[in-house]
């Protein structure tokens, strides 16, 4: 993994339109009018793993946001002003530029889409909060398989970066310290677990630093956390193996999430907002209650610790100083 960032384009265009059409042919077959291709991740990601590429593998794009909606004659790549350039000089042929977000998702589909169409979407790639918004305006979205998966022959495999444990000098609070702050607030909500779907706060709550995305030291993987303070984690057991046993962590494989879901009791915390719809639509299934709630995390994170503030501190003194040698030698080089 390299430590620089490096600005060449990681699509294809010119496997786009072939690419459309195989996406198309698999819509058809699964009598769909439409399919949604978000550039986030299950995450809610920015920045995602080559395997999670998938608006740039099917349309060429490689910013790091927008999303595609794909009709049977049309297909839209909604994009917001950073990217209005960028977009057109990638974009495989087929594909139309969409100004985002003066252009609203659901108003589009409602010009574009046959009267009765249904749109497909992966539940893991979108919240709740998005398709309700959609279905509120009247598009019938329905949850399926991803359909660039099965078109996506040779998908690289998931990430697998190992993970390092976060000094707690450095962080101010042990993870148990954490863990104890967030069950406290979960009782006292009534709540019997919450489900955490964003590697900020599942890194920030069990003092750790993950290496599955380059240059973002955070670990992709889901959580519940349960009013103990003991918490499941579902990831790669093998990228933990630096990491000394903590007997309040389980960890699980990441292909066992859906099962450590449905064995919960509820009610069980869920945010709108960034976690997966197939997070509450498993709990549902499972006839689980369902609590919307803030992430639990995101609050306590946001309250720096002394030792958090020093060392941003300590972290600026340093980049200012490599500034300012950079700037001297740029002045000296010119």
């Amino acid at each position: 993994m390299s430590p620089y960032q490096t600005f060449h384009p990681t699509g294809r265009p010119q496997d786009g339109t072939a690419r459309l059409a195989a996406l198309r042919g698999v819509m058809a077959k699964a009598g769909l009018a439409g399919f949604l291709v978000p550039r986030a991740d299950a995450h809610q990601g920015e920045y995602v793993a080559a395997r999670d590429a998938r608006l740039a593998w099917l349309t060429g794009f490689s910013g790091s946001a927008g999303f595609a909606a794909v009709l049977a004659d049309v297909a839209g790549v909604f994009v917001d002003g950073r990217y209005r350039v960028q977009v057109r000089a990638q974009l495989a042929d087929g594909f139309t530029p969409v100004n985002w977000p003066e252009t609203k998702l659901a108003g589009w589909l409602g010009k574009h889409l046959p009267t009765g169409g249904r749109v497909g979407f992966d539940p893991w790639l979108h919240t709740a909060t998005e398709i309700e918004t959609l279905r509120e305006a009247g598009v019938d979205a329905v949850a399926v398989d991803n359909l660039v998966d099965l078109i996506w022959d040779d998908r690289p495999a998931p990430p697998a970066g190992a993970v390092s444990p976060y000094p707690n000098d450095l962080a101010g609070r042990t993870s148990q310290d954490k863990r104890t702050r967030i069950a406290d607030i979960l009782r006292r909500a009534g709540q019997t677990a919450a489900v955490l779907t964003l590697p900020d706060s599942i890194c920030w709550l069990l003092n750790i630093r993950g290496s599955d995305i380059e240059r973002i030291p955070v670990v992709q993987a889901f959580a519940v956390i349960h009013d103990d303070g003991c918490v499941d984690l579902a990831d790669d057991p093998a990228k933990y193996a630096a990491l000394d046993p903590d007997p309040a962590i389980t960890l699980h494989r990441r292909d066992t999430f859906a099962a450590l879901l449905g064995a919960l009791a509820g009610p069980v915390r869920v945010d709108r907002a960034t976690a997966p719809l197939a997070v509450s639509d498993i709990l549902r299934g499972a006839g689980i209650e369902v609590a919307w709630d803030d992430d639990p995390c995101i609050l306590p994170k946001a309250t720096k610790t002394g030792a958090e503030i020093a060392a941003t501190r300590a972290a600026h003194l340093r980049d200012g100083a490599a500034m300012c040698r950079f700037l001297h030698w740029l002045d000296g080089a010119t």
